[in-house]
């Protein structure tokens, strides 16, 4: 049998997992960058990929600033998660997150609700010297295109 992540860090890190998806669709720079290392990194198209806190808020303004009547009232959701020890990552225990995620969209115009988006998130989470739980990587896969 795989070696399993302790139901401590995996609720720890579920935790994690929420506080992105609140900060990320309440608008909450500061929550959302608080979520990853400072030297992590997140891939997402268009944005391509962002590091760093510089990196982090170029995608967050290009989401929120850019087109606010299209991002408000979204909710990312994430589904059939899969949390596996990752070895290390600069000494820092490291753990794997495979998921699906889909974003529900209340359209602020139109008063419509609809599933606005559907992917996969392919992540790793480190914790840092402090205990924390952190995102150093989120691959997002944006199921488009066919």
């Amino acid at each position: 049998m795989a070696e399993k992540v302790a139901l401590e860090d995996r609720v720890e890190i579920d935790e994690l997992m929420a506080r992105y998806c609140w900060a990320l669709d309440t608008g909450d720079f500061d929550g959302y960058a608080a979520c990853f290392t400072g030297d992590g990194w997140l891939r997402h198209w268009p944005q391509g990929q962002c590091v760093g806190r510089e990196g982090l808020k170029r995608a967050t303004d290009s989401l929120w600033d850019d087109r606010p009547n299209h991002y408000l009232g979204r909710q990312h959701r994430f589904a059939a998660v899969l949390m596996s020890p990752d070895g290390e990552n600069e000494g820092r225990a490291a753990v794997r997150i495979k998921a699906f995620w889909s974003i529900l969209q209340h359209d602020v115009a139109t008063f419509e609700n609809r599933v606005f988006g559907m992917g996969t998130w392919d992540t790793q989470a480190v914790r840092g010297a402090d205990g924390e739980w952190r995102l150093f990587s989120v691959d997002v896969d944006l199921w488009i295109n066919g």
